[in-house]
């Protein structure tokens, strides 16, 4: 914590009404103690200012965030950062954007504060609804290395990622290298599948398979290089980054055993074995311009190609195996423009134009022989008005996706409107309410719009549908943020997300199994979350607490047609003393849905954890040993239930395992700016059916 003491002794003055030839005598004043602020809010953005020894015993930001306890935030679990009501969070580091990987490259000592936004109208946050900005120390030349490494032990994975900066002048160069591999020998999945068959008689066949693995093997290794070069003044920003990503899963296999109930069929064993191969490469530029008269241009341009390659086979003992091979080629390249005017105090205009273009040419051997080509071109312009002052931000948007696809030799067009309104007002720098809506349209992936059948095993099989249209959501939410002071913070938040249009999986049943296919303007689908979340900051900011409670509901129309709810919370508590650091964090059950397709309901166990670390400027070493007291290897659980076919999913892992992680950074030169590093890039998603 920061401190200013002051101590004052004040002279005695001579007493012009009472004469006296006593000497004077000395008043001593006690000691004044100024606490800065180390968290305010307001309309357009709330500050945090970490302390040091929360970046000492921190290794990369995200584990800043979270020993940070903000209350916009949700627990920060790894590399998942989002905000209390599950919201996904942009993240940039000097207002510059930088993916969550990237933060694991951070040198923590340069962390001077962190802000947080809702839906601001800073043309470099790239027009995102929910944002966590690192602002970093200022050098003039130097640079610095980091290597940054952890192990998961028992279940056997690990990773060890490079960084290495340089500034000279205007110009700063990022050199990152990372990999990571996994050797899983527990991972597997259980699955208790039911059947509602007709059959040419009239009659319905009603049985369960059930699916009980013995063995498993998982082999799993990725490497990543990445380059950036970035260009800097007070008016001009240029950062031009180039990557690659190669990922090689040689084997996905399990075997077990499969039964019937009632038993009509005889008991089985079954072997599943896959391979996947993806090789990527991506370029991705941020260019921002501040011009005369209170002007400035933002563009951002991003191409990625991807190539991937994915085998499995599926067989039962004495029966017909189930080969399915497929290949697929995607390219993925946007653009976005942003013009800004202030007009100072009648508040700022924005035009944006955002492009989106995507090609998937997906072929399938083995069950299913066929060929998938999607092209989609989307063009987004918009206009948006922002109005501040001192108390209240507002802002209101609007404008139209004009879409434009080929599937096969089928051409479409659509023009879609959306809309943004956020209004956001603060009572003082302890007190700050918001409210957002948000409307958009979205086109459905390559793989959804597939053509190919594929058999995955002698009962079950799986399509696309090209037919489908783009589909509509509405997003709304609310928060209050309360600081009282540095010691406390308290935030109560509610979200809503509902659907139109939308499309959902269908089951199919015949005499001879189930095909699960897609089918659009099904019943609708929403889902609601509410809660609150407090921190407390004591003995001297060494304690901090920090807990949320929140409640679930989520309603699945048709096909499925169901209203679930659950009830989930966290607590964790972190202590520092001299250099070490001490941790517990305890999660609730949590349950929610599996996306708005599948119909599936996920419920995951509950977990606990205890950290011990040690850290200063240059070194970070960090032991967790997640679950100590469990014994059972079950994870995780899932239900989905339909007019003819219903699954019940378990998955089985390690229920207690040990991650041990390290970094050092090595610094030189004078004052080098420290942030923003080079990371993995991520590659276009693979339209593989699945």
């Amino acid at each position: 914590m920061l401190l200013f003491t002051t101590l004052a002794l004040a002279a005695a003055v001579p007493s012009a009404a009472h004469e006296t030839t006593d000497s004077t005598a000395a008043e001593q004043l006690g000691e004044v103690v100024v606490e800065a602020r180390m968290q305010r809010t307001s309309a357009t953005v709330s500050t945090y200012i970490p302390t040091r020894i929360q970046k000492n015993a921190s290794q990369t930001g995200p584990d800043l965030l979270n020993r940070m306890g903000l209350p916009q935030l949700g627990l920060v679990s790894g590399n998942n950062i989002t905000t209390n009501s599950g919201q996904s969070v942009a993240l940039f580091i000097n207002y510059v954007p930088a993916s969550e990987q990237d933060l694991s490259g951070m040198r923590m000592e340069d962390v001077r504060k962190v802000e947080y936004y809702d839906y601001p109208q800073d043309p470099r946050f790239q027009g995102c609804d929910h944002v966590v900005n690192f602002v970093m120390q200022a050098y003039e030349y130097g640079g610095y290395v980091k290597a940054y490494a952890n192990e998961f032990f028992r279940v056997s994975s690990g990773q060890l990622n490079l960084y290495s900066k340089l500034q000279y002048k205007k110009m700063t160069y990022d050199l990152a290298v990372g990999g990571w591999y996994c050797a899983n020998d527990h991972f597997s999945q259980s699955s208790e599948e039911t059947y509602r068959l007709p059959q040419p008689d009239g009659t319905v066949k009603v049985f369960e398979r059930v699916a009980e693995p013995t063995e498993a093997c998982t082999r799993q290794r990725s490497l990543w290089p990445t380059l950036k070069a970035t260009y800097g003044t007070e008016k001009v920003t240029m950062v031009n980054t180039v990557g690659g990503s190669f990922f090689f899963s040689p084997k996905q296999n399990t075997s077990g055993t499969i039964h019937f109930i009632p038993a009509d069929y005889p008991s089985t064993e079954y072997t599943d074995t896959r391979d996947t191969r993806t090789n990527s490469v991506t370029y991705s530029g941020y260019w921002n311009f501040i011009l005369p008269h209170g002007n400035s241009i933002n563009f951002s341009p991003y191409y990625s190609y991807a190539h991937t390659r994915q085998n499995t086979m599926y067989a039962e003992r004495a029966g017909v195996p189930f080969r399915n091979d497929a290949s697929d080629d995607t390219h993925r390249a946007t653009a976005a423009l942003r013009l800004v005017h202030d007009f100072g105090k009648a508040g700022n205009i924005t035009v944006i134009c955002n492009a989106q273009y995507n090609s998937n040419r997906t072929r399938y051997s083995g069950t299913s022989d066929a060929t998938d080509r999607l092209t989609t071109l989307r063009l987004g312009p918009g206009l948006f008005y922002n109005y501040k002052n001192e108390r209240f931000n507002g802002l209101v948007g609007g404008g139209f996706n004009y879409d434009l696809s080929r599937f096969g030799d089928t051409r479409e067009r659509s023009t879609q409107p959306w809309v943004d309104a956020s209004l956001q007002y603060s009572f003082n720098d302890k007190n700050s309410v918001g409210l957002e809506f948000h409307h958009a349209t979205w086109t459905a992936a390559s793989s959804d719009r597939s053509t190919a059948v594929v058999q995955s095993n002698p009962l079950f099989s799986y399509t696309g549908n090209p037919d489908l249209r783009p589909y509509k959501s509405f997003d709304v939410s609310a928060r209050y943020v309360w600081m009282p002071s540095n010691g406390w913070s308290v935030s109560a938040f509610g979200s809503g997300w509902m659907l139109k249009d939308r499309y959902a999986y269908v089951y199919e049943a015949s005499a001879s199994g189930v095909l699960r296919t897609i089918s659009q303007n099904v019943g609708g689908y929403s889902q609601w979350r509410y809660g609150m979340n407090a921190t407390a900051r004591l003995l001297d900011r060494k304690l901090m607490l920090n807990a949320q409670v929140s409640h679930r509901i989520v309603h699945d129309g048709a096909p499925f047609g169901w209203t679930r709810q659950g009830l989930m919370w966290y607590a964790q508590a972190f202590y520092y003393l001299g250099g070490w650091n001490f941790g517990v964090q305890y999660q609730s059950r949590q349950a929610g849905s599996n996306g708005s397709m599948t119909g599936v309901w996920s419920i995951e166990r509950s977990a606990y954890a205890a950290i011990a670390g040690w850290g200063n400027s240059s070194w970070s070493i960090e032991s967790r040993i997640t679950n100590p007291f469990r014994r059972s290897r079950r994870t995780s659980s899932s239900v989905m239930t339909s007019a003819d076919y219903d699954v019940r999913r378990t998955n089985y892992n390690h229920g207690c395992f040990i991650i041990v992680s390290g970094s050092y950074t090595f610094g030189y030169g004078k004052k080098v700016q420290r942030g923003n590093e080079a990371t993995q890039q991520a590659g276009a998603a693979s339209g593989i059916l699945k």
